[in-house]
């Protein structure tokens, strides 16, 4: 009888959380877990801002001392200097367990 045992493998998944703004409509959230790494993710990010603004630029967001903000988020700002959203990439682990034997 073979012995049975686990591999563990760690896996990586890219969380994306998007806000576009619209204020006379309201905003619109998009939240989408598909990227295998960071670059994909922020590349998606852009892709969804161009739809809105054309020549969107991305910025860091400062967040005031004191308070708490999603590490990592940025701000996407339109021709006109407003801002149009903001998004945030965060790695998520898991470890996925092999049955072997």
């Amino acid at each position: 009888m073979g012995s049975v045992f686990l591999v563990g493998e760690e896996t990586m998944r890219v969380l994306l959380i998007l806000v576009i703004f619209n204020f006379e409509a309201g905003s619109e959230v998009q939240i989408r877990m598909d990227f295998g790494d960071e670059a994909a993710c922020h590349a998606a990010a852009v892709q969804t801002f161009q739809t809105v603004d054309e020549t969107v630029e991305i910025h860091p967001m400062e967040v005031p001392a004191g308070q708490e903000m999603l590490e990592g988020t940025m701000i996407a700002y339109g021709a006109t200097g407003g801002q149009i959203g903001m998004y945030a990439c965060n790695v998520l682990r898991a470890s996925v367990q092999h049955q072997r034997g």
